[in-house]
């Protein structure tokens, strides 16, 4: 018989036994399978694997059933082996016509259901679809365009290899692609500090898409075997779970970043690809291949992620010995200028060092990398701290033109632009920082206080609610919602809310000094002094340990002269205004010269402090409000009342674009009192009366500065001292019952 004739036959033998009939009523019924989950699963809760499982085992049992088909045959006694089957007895021919009928009804019950589905079901959204609908339409036009762009976020490639060593090239492979994906204008990516949060975690790609707010995610994994390596990685639809890019890589392991450079290139071409339909620009790598040099600054960047003053300084220590590695690492330079800014801001580092190791860094990663964001950024931020405006802003609005998804770059502009009294633009770039960031608690911090600066407390403890369901155990978060609680005169919370914040991070001497403060507030001195000397055990020179006794003598009014002296030497040694440590000093001081009526040692710390504020011209450079608020107010005690008030009225000109947006203060009643405006001074201690808790030094200082006499049998002055008096008395006891559940 010829191979042609056995073709023919096997094929009739198929048809006889329906056996192709049998494979087409189980493609139908498989895809009825489908459209029944795949309409009804979204109204009755099934998870989003349930198509994928089903489709699997459908899958796996095609074999079986086609087998079977050829093997077996329906009878009117049973089934039976086809080879006992008789073929003048057999009746498939009536088994294929019933077959049929029974395709064609599934098909259609299949075309009905999509029917149903595109006319009806689609058109009607479900409860939470409705309540989705309308949180979009009470977005931002701005929002919704900007939740409309491309959204991806790289996880961690996971370590496959026996040796534990190889998770720097894994993790730096992904750290690379998020580098280079983050410079594409047109993708938003999430950042670095959220996206590696999911180290390790067998999570749903769903959950991780909706936690990081990104459409797609990016995942993969390493595996080293002696000289060879494979890298694989899979681009991901969160919606749905489908890949839409996948890619597999095998290389010679001679040259670890050569093969890191090359693949991550070739990744991120095709993720562009995917994403924008297109291929971008040639992107700036901006790596080292110095394999220590990396390695310690992949040990940095994952220690300045964390929360604790322990660990910002651990990462000081891993970025400095990567540059030691490595001098021409550009990215190693700008991340380390960025930490010498958060040292400053944990108060670790006093601000003109850090400003200037800062500076110094950033200017080195410049030379490297022209265009690097982090490293404009980390200038323009150095130079806002020193009060140094036009050059901030300068370096700053580059610094987010060159990296829009550079969550530094963003959150330092975002601080400028607090400086420049723009607070609705603020908001907006500490919004944009959050969908950027939405697992880092930096733009949340800043976000919150923002809202607090404009008395907007709800608003401000919804932002610090996001803080706490992201991370219970976050002492800044508790610090945080601490001082919201406080700027509502609910001292009771506040002082559980920061005890919490000092037992997460017990080495920051700045929380028990805020305690202190809280307890002053409420007429506990003896409780605030426990906290000031806690403070001291902690770092007993740090500004805020050294204020601590000069703030707590200052409330006791214990022997003026020997605290104005304590002040003046704090002062000499040029202490930083950490917690308004610097301010408490000159407070102390300006009392004590009112008092025994000699101003020149006020005059003479503050011509040390601000070189140039006395010159003729004065120069506009190193005018802070605190240097000419408080030699304003010498010089009118010195007799000298026309150069007096005219530091004054530079005070009030300059601060008068912030108070038409956050409005009046206790200071801005003290200023007027100081320029002898009295009328004003009551006009606003009236519009200052709504928001009367708003710090905790406000009842202190209403009660014991000398300058508030001209005012404190005004009826409002009295009633105000009153809400104090009886919020204190209710706060003790409050805190009384608290302490003793």
């Amino acid at each position: 018989m010829s191979s042609d004739t056995k073709k023919l036959s096997l094929f009739e033998e198929l048809k006889r036994r329906n056996v192709y009939r049998v494979g087409l009523a189980y493609v139908v019924f498989t895809w009825l399978a489908l459209q029944v989950i795949d309409t009804l699963g979204p109204i009755i809760g099934l998870p989003d694997w349930t198509p994928k499982l089903v489709l699997t085992i459908l899958a796996i049992g095609f074999p079986a059933v086609m087998l079977f088909a050829w093997a077996y045959e329906l009878t009117p006694e049973g089934i039976k082996r086809e080879k006992d089957v008789d073929r003048t007895q057999s009746i498939t021919d009536h088994t294929g016509q019933r077959l049929d009928r029974i395709t064609i009804g599934v098909l259609l019950i299949t075309v009905g259901i999509l029917l149903v589905d595109k006319f009806f079901i689609s058109d009607t959204p479900a409860p939470e679809q409705l309540v989705q609908a309308e949180q979009a339409d009470e977005a931002s036009n701005e929002d919704v365009a900007e939740d409309e762009d491309p959204s991806i976020a790289v996880l961690p490639f996971v370590n496959m290899s026996d040796d534990e060593s190889s998770t720097y090239f894994s993790d730096g492979l992904a750290d690379t692609m998020l580098h280079m994906l983050a410079q594409v204008d047109e993708i938003r990516v999430a950042a670095r500090t959220s996206s590696f949060q999911f180290r390790d975690q067998a999570m749903d790609i769903g959950k991780i898409g909706e936690q990081l707010n990104v459409g797609t995610v990016l995942e993969g994994s390493v595996q080293r075997a002696g000289d060879k390596i494979r890298v694989t990685a899979q681009l991901i639809d969160v919606e749905n779970g489908f890949h839409l890019w996948s890619g597999n890589y095998d290389r010679d392991l001679n040259d670890v970043f050569a093969i890191q450079d090359e693949i991550a290139n070739e990744v991120v071409t095709a993720l562009k690809v995917s994403l924008l339909g297109e291929v971008a620009g040639t992107m700036d790598r901006d790596q080292t291949d110095n394999l220590d040099a990396y390695t310690e600054y992949l040990l940095g960047i994952n220690r300045l992620s964390e929360d604790s003053s322990d660990s910002l300084r651990s990462a000081l220590v891993h970025l400095q010995a990567s540059i030691e590695h490595d001098p021409e690492y550009s990215r190693g330079w700008s991340t380390l200028g960025h930490a010498y800014l958060e040292a400053e801001a944990y108060g670790i580092m006093p601000r003109k060092e850090a400003a200037a190791a800062a500076r110094d860094a950033a200017s080195r990663a410049l030379e490297l990398v022209p265009e690097s964001s982090e490293a404009l950024a980390v200038l323009g931020m150095s130079y806002l701290i020193e009060n140094q405006f036009d050059e901030a802003g300068n370096f700053l609005e580059k610094a987010v033109e060159n990296g829009p998804n550079d969550i530094v770059a963003v959150t330092y502009y975002g601080q400028y632009l607090l400086t420049e009294a723009r607070p609705k633009e603020a908001i907006a770039a500490f919004e944009k920082a959050t969908r950027l960031d939405p697992l880092a608690e930096n733009a949340y911090l800043v976000l919150a206080g923002q809202y607090m600066g404009l008395n907007q407390i709800d608003e401000a403890l919804t932002v610090i609610k996001k803080m706490l369901a992201i991370d219970p155990d976050n002492p800044n978060a508790s610090g945080s919602l601490a001082f919201a609680l406080a700027r509502r005169g609910e001292y009771a919370e506040a002082i559980h809310a920061m005890q919490r914040a000092h037992e997460l991070d017990p080495a920051d001497p700045e929380i028990p000094f805020v305690l202190a403060t809280m307890y002053l507030a409420i007429d506990l001195p003896e409780e605030a002094g426990r906290w000031i000397d806690r403070a001291a055990e902690i770092d007993p020179m740090h500004p805020s340990s050294l204020a601590g006794p000069v703030m707590l003598n200052y409330y006791l009014q214990n022997d003026n002269a020997e605290n104005a002296q304590l002040a003046r030497e704090l002062l000499d040694d040029e202490i930083p205004n950490r917690r308004g440590a610097r301010g408490i000093a000159l407070r102390v001081m300006l009392d004590y010269a009112r008092e025994s009526g000699n101003v020149d040692p006020l005059l003479g710390v503050l011509d040390n402090l601000y070189p140039h504020l006395f010159d003729d011209p004065p120069t506009d450079l190193d005018r802070s409000f605190m240097g000419v608020y408080f030699a304003g107010t010498a010089l009118i005690q010195n007799g000298d009342t026309e150069q007096g008030q005219e530091f004054l009225s530079w005070v009030e000109t300059e601060s008068e674009p912030f108070l038409e947006i956050y409005g009046v203060d206790r200071n801005t009643v003290n200023l007027r009192l100081e320029m002898g405006d009295r009328a004003g001074a009551l006009e606003a201690l009236d519009e200052f009366v709504d928001r009367k808790f708003d710090s905790e030094f406000n009842a202190i200082l209403f009660e014991r500065d000398p300058i508030f006499d001209a005012i404190r049998d005004e009826p409002t002055f009295v009633a105000l001292m009153q809400d104090y008096e009886r919020n204190a008395a209710e706060q003790r006891q409050l805190l009384q019952a608290m302490n003793a559940d």
